[in-house]
This record gives structure tokens, C-alpha cells and sequence, in this order.
């Protein structure tokens, strides 16, 4: 049996799948891929920087397991899928390949935009978009065929867009997990997106409580709370740097 070994590690600021949309050509992130040194991969990138888009072939390293029918973030309202008929990172070899947009290359590094990959994916090789070769613009696409497209318009209030910028300086995503959780299929009976309680809907990501409303095709973002109440205890799996941006959030929208 063939053993891989990844060529190089993407680094970007997205660690979690809420912040990635469901396809890179919908995402905003960038990144580069660092190649490993001492393996002379840097001469490999000779002539690639020629190309507008690349193929990278890397590892779903957030998954262990495998699940032999998906529920994809687009549906058709017919059920479940088999994962071999859908781009869902469970799958029974942890394989992904992604077609993002080459930026620039600088000695080992390939910096990358339009990515779905998030930080510290392992990479197994890199492969130039050749328009000619792997556009197929009159190909069947199956039961996506009959998609049921439902998109959201996002506003915020003011005291939301604040916070919520507050929270992206600090290197987090809030904004991304906001756009790609709430901005199509919200209230997709398939997926528990968020709870509704006193407070109404509440979607959450790590300690982050993000409250909103929805109207017609409008998402209203209300307010962005942290999931402090003291701070004699980290909730789930912060940091020492998710508690400090938590208590300097608390001071300064208390």
C-alpha cells in the first residue's frame, strides 16, 4: 500500500468549518500553502505562476470518520445522499481537492485566495486549472439539477456591527461564520444551526452567541454576546487568548 505525505501545510486564519462556505469560489479567504523543505518541492513551482487557478489535493484532517450518505448545505428536499454523489468532507479516504485561485508564489510558499481549506491542512500536491482540460460547462449535474436555492439578505444593527468588527481585528472569523451559517437555508430541518430561547434565535460559535432575527429574505444580526458570565473557567475549547479577547470584549462593551 501507497503511503502519502503531505508536500506542504496551508496557513490561513480560518480553523473551523462554520467560518468556510460550501465551496472555495464562494469564500473569501486566503492564505499560502508553506512546503516543506529540504525536499527541493520549491524547484517543482518553476512555471506555475503562469496560472490563474490551481488544483490542490490535501487532507479533511478535522475527520476521522466516514458517513456513506451526506447531507449536503444544498438540496433538492429529497433526503440524504450517497457521500460518492456529493463534495461532503466525510468520506471514506480523507481526500479533498479544491480549485483556488493562485495569487503569487514566493520561494516555498503558494499563496492562495478563493480557499475552503482551512489552517494547517496538510497538502499532497498541487496541479495547474487548465480551462481546456477541466471545464465541462454543458455536463449533468444530477439531482443538483433540482436545487432549492433559499439565500438570505445580512444586515446588522449598529451595536452588532460594531462588536462584530471588534471580534474580526482579533483574528476571528465572526463574520464569515455569520455569512456562511445564516446566508442560505436557514431553517433547514436537517441541520440545528442554531437554538431559540428567551432571547430568540441564538447561533453560536465557541463562546460567541450571535442573536438575530429573520424577515422574509432578511437575516438581522441584533447583537453579539460573549458566553462569559466570569471568567473563573474557560468554556469549551478557548484559550488563554479566547479568554483574554473575551474579558477585553466584556470591558468594552459592558
Amino acid at each position: 500500500m501507497t503511503l502519502f505525505t503531505p508536500i506542504g501545510y496551508l496557513k490561513c486564519e480560518r480553523c473551523y468549518h462554520e467560518e468556510q462556505p460550501r465551496q472555495g469560489n464562494l469564500s473569501d479567504s486566503k492564505g499560502y500553502i508553506e512546503l516543506l523543505k529540504g525536499h527541493n518541492y520549491e524547484q517543482g513551482l518553476k512555471d506555475l505562476e503562469g496560472f490563474s487557478r490551481i488544483w490542490v489535493i490535501y487532507e479533511f484532517h478535522q475527520n476521522k470518520t466516514w458517513r456513506p450518505l451526506a447531507n449536503p448545505p444544498r438540496t433538492d428536499g429529497k433526503g440524504r445522499k450517497g457521500v460518492f454523489a456529493t463534495r461532503s468532507p466525510y468520506r471514506p479516504n480523507q481526500i479533498g481537492i479544491s480549485c483556488v485561485k493562485l495569487v503569487s508564489i514566493k520561494k516555498n510558499r503558494v499563496y492562495i485566495a478563493d480557499s475552503d481549506l482551512l489552517n494547517n491542512t496538510p497538502v499532497f500536491d498541487i496541479k495547474p486549472y487548465i480551462p481546456e482540460y477541466d471545464s465541462f460547462p454543458d455536463a449533468e449535474t444530477g439531482w443538483m439539477k433540482n436545487i432549492i436555492e433559499d439565500t438570505y439578505e445580512i444586515e446588522y444593527s449598529e451595536i452588532a456591527r460594531e462588536k462584530k468588527d471588534f471580534i474580526n481585528s482579533h483574528n476571528i472569523e465572526i463574520e464569515a461564520v455569520i455569512d456562511a451559517q445564516l446566508g442560505h437555508d436557514v431553517f433547514d430541518k436537517t441541520r440545528n444551526k442554531f437554538i431559540k430561547d428567551e432571547k430568540g434565535y441564538v447561533l453560536r460559535f465557541k463562546s460567541w452567541r450571535i442573536l438575530f432575527e429573520v424577515k422574509e429574505k432578511r437575516v438581522f444580526i441584533k447583537d453579539i454576546l460573549s458566553g462569559y458570565s466570569d471568567f473563573s473557567d474557560k468554556l469549551g475549547n478557548d484559550t488563554q487568548e479566547d479568554l483574554a479577547i473575551h474579558r477585553c470584549f466584556c470591558d468594552m462593551f459592558s
